[in-house]
């Protein structure tokens, strides 16, 4: 939903917001912590506008006492219309320029999810397309000031058997100006992420050039109302080493309005050392 909304297959989403379309507003509160001192927390507020629209807005930081010993910040301002084949969402966001890192940006993503094979209410296949734009001012080794803008496209391919098992698979791409490079910034504030799904609890500040992933997930109902998830992403960027990211989780439901994720991360950069993080991701409807 929103922020995060990838950590899951895509196609949870869409099942849980149905199953939940009468709550008048509901709360999001997404949390990660792990290697180098890093902490991320995001708080989104949902509401019904309309049968189906949904709007919402979404404050949320980070801090990697690697390279960012302050917190930035970020809001974002999703809005998300639901059809009966078909759901679409924009999502705005803001990066504020911080007296420390002296960096921020701005942009949004647009995306949709359409019915390819939906032979009933359980067994599907989904098609994903999403793009984002951002416009980045950044810090350089340097000194300078650098003002860029980032372009990403991204195609998901989801399929579901009988409710119980869901597969997806997922490529993004990232283009950028010439003459811009992981090698010159020195503190950007983007979160990648925001743009296409990577695979990592960790804020993507580094200039990625390519995304490949791949989800497998297992609803344990009706014995448990529960789902297992694991993923691996394989991220290239540029003028950088690539990355391998892969997790586990569990998404529980607590009780008729609430929801508790729980997932671990492994994130290595070639050539360097295992990084470890962890996510708690609470769902709560009113």
């Amino acid at each position: 939903m929103v922020t995060m909304k990838h950590i899951v297959l895509a196609a949870f989403f869409s099942a849980f917001f149905a199953a939940n379309s009468s709550a008048a507003w509901w709360l999001e509160n997404d949390y990660a912590t792990g290697s180098n001192g890093m902490k991320r927390d995001s708080l989104t507020l949902f509401t019904n506008v309309a049968p189906r629209l949904v709007a919402g807005a979404n404050a949320a930081f980070y801090r990697n006492t690697a390279g960012y010993n302050d917190k930035v910040y970020s809001f974002r301002l999703p809005l998300m219309y639901s059809g009966d084949k078909f759901f679409v969402s924009l999502k705005p966001f803001l990066y504020p320029v911080s007296g420390q890192i002296r960096s921020g940006a701005a942009g949004a993503k647009a995306y949709l999810l359409t019915s390819l094979d939906a032979e009933d209410d359980e067994s599907y296949l989904n098609l994903v397309l999403s793009g984002a734009w951002a416009s980045q001012s950044a810090r350089l080794w340097s000194g300078e000031k650098s003002k860029f803008s980032e372009t990403a496209f991204e195609a998901q391919l989801e399929k579901s058997y009988y409710n119980q098992f869901f597969f997806q698979a997922s490529a993004a791409g990232f283009i950028r100006p010439a003459g811009v490079s992981n090698a010159t910034l020195r503190t950007p504030a983007l979160d990648h992420s925001e743009m296409a799904y990577l695979g990592t609890f960790r804020p993507v500040t580094a200039l990625p050039e390519w995304a490949l992933s791949a989800q497998v997930a297992r609803n344990m109902k009706p014995d448990f109302d529960s789902h297992l998830y694991a993923g691996y992403s394989k991220i290239s960027y540029r003028n950088a080493r690539a990355a391998n990211s892969g997790i586990v989780g569990l998404k529980l439901g607590l009780n008729d309005k609430s929801t508790l994720d729980l997932a671990y991360n492994l994130y290595k950069d070639e050539g360097a050392a295992w990084k470890n993080y962890y996510k708690i991701l609470l769902q709560v409807f009113f």
